[in-house]
């Protein structure tokens, strides 16, 4: 997957999560923070680790941005 994709993909969330608690979409720290918040619950709620897909996240993230060794 592209990067661009993978940029699209995250607005798009952000966007849907906006629109899903009755906002406008905005794209700044709060709202990544706000979606961050929604994640952890609904992984708390279908019993997934959200802390270890967060790790898991961050190494792919820097795999791909060519920042792991």
């Amino acid at each position: 997957m592209s990067c661009s994709v993978q940029i699209t993909a995250a607005r798009a969330a952000l966007a849907r999560a906006a629109w899903a608690r009755g906002v406008a979409p905005y794209y700044d720290a709060d709202a990544i923070t706000d979606l961050l918040v929604d994640i952890r619950h609904w992984c708390a709620q279908a019993g997934i680790d959200f802390a270890a897909s967060e790790q898991l996240a961050a190494r792919i993230y820097l795999n791909e941005a060519g920042g792991a060794s």
